[in-house]
């Protein structure tokens, strides 16, 4: 007679596997990789715990408890994760999506809110380094989802793994309707590109969000697109070759490195940011990077140099130092 595994036995078996193998947070891996197998949310997990896993779903999860047992990232192995109130397919192309870079797009949406209401025409926004596309994507379901308006923008706040409910995406109705914004996002990775306009589609953002296969701000060139952006926000590699010796393995040896490292000091694509900000951003508009917590001083001297103002340095949810943020002139000329 063939050996059962119910839901409580399979957790177990997998949590006591992870944590001998020396993998950080056992108990949600075991979560996340029984229910992506068992095609279910976590809650059923709990109230399912008597139920017997087929022979194929056995197989299935034997081989990924093996790969996260060698440190490759849940998130990879499941394919998803959630990032301000919704899920983004994730894959080894690009960065997973994480809680600190929420506090980058909380405050990108809040210097949106401050745009004059009176200002003809959709937000126009650049997002350099996209990635899996999720910034772009959460500041425009911001916009989408917005009531009463296309300057009354919806804030979300917290995301899926806080409140456990994730956000429905927007009415495509609602896009049709006329665009409250312009999202432009480019990524010098073709395969990133290409999962962030999958991410895009899914959430049916396509009207308003365009992504750009291109080096930083290269795809804008030519374009007409000087003294035209409202915001640029960005989150670029900024990991210092000191810091990279610190990096936890599953990051390390999984994550894209050449969206993580940012040259001897880190700041390498942080001084390219600001340095082309002036040059695409109307006059008095916003430019956020998200930084390490150690480059706060050496990021704000970088802005200055490029002429910008109002520079400041904002925490993220935990009270690192975490984005810059900086404003041009009034004048741009």
């Amino acid at each position: 007679m063939a050996e059962t595994w119910s839901v409580r036995r399979l957790r177990e078996w997998i949590k006591e596997y992870l944590t001998s193998h020396e993998v950080d947070s056992p108990g949600v891996c075991a979560d996340l990789l029984l229910a992506h197998v068992l095609c279910c949310d976590r809650m059923r997990l709990y109230m399912d715990v008597d139920r017997i896993a087929e022979s194929a779903e056995l197989e299935l999860l034997r081989s990924l408890v093996k790969r996260a047992g060698r440190h490759e990232p849940v998130q990879y192995l499941v394919g998803r994760w959630s990032f301000f109130g919704f899920e983004l397919e994730v894959g080894s192309s690009t960065l997973i999506p994480r809680p600190s870079t929420e506090s980058l797009v909380s405050l990108a949406i809040e210097r949106l809110r401050a745009v004059n209401d009176a200002n003809a025409g959709p937000l126009r926004i650049a997002d350099l380094c996209t990635g899996s596309g999720c910034i772009a994507i959460a500041i425009a379901r911001s916009l989408m989802l917005s009531q009463g308006g296309r300057r009354q923008l919806a804030w979300q706040r917290g995301s899926a793994g806080e409140s456990g409910e994730l956000l429905p995406a927007p009415d495509e109705s609602a896009v049709e309707r006329g665009r409250v914004c312009e999202v432009y996002a480019t990524e010098s990775s073709a395969p990133a590109a290409a999962l962030a306009q999958r991410n895009v589609d899914a959430h049916k953002l396509g009207a308003v969000i365009t992504i750009e296969v291109g080096d930083l701000d290269r795809p804008f060139v030519g374009r007409g697109f000087e003294n035209s952006f409202d915001l640029i926000v960005s989150n670029p590699p900024y990991i210092s070759d000191v810091e990279w010796a610190e990096v936890p393995r599953n990051v390390r040896e999984f994550e894209p490195e050449s969206a993580l490292r940012g040259g001897i000091d880190g700041l390498d694509m942080v001084r390219r940011v600001l340095s082309c900000a002036p040059i695409w951003l109307k006059p008095r508009g916003t430019v956020l990077v998200e930084i390490s917590s150690s480059q706060g001083a050496a990021a704000a001297a970088i802005a200055a140099s490029h002429g910008l103002t109002e520079i400041e340095i904002r925490p993220d949810l935990e009270g690192h130092p975490r984005v810059l943020a900086a404003r041009t002139d009034a004048d741009t000329d």
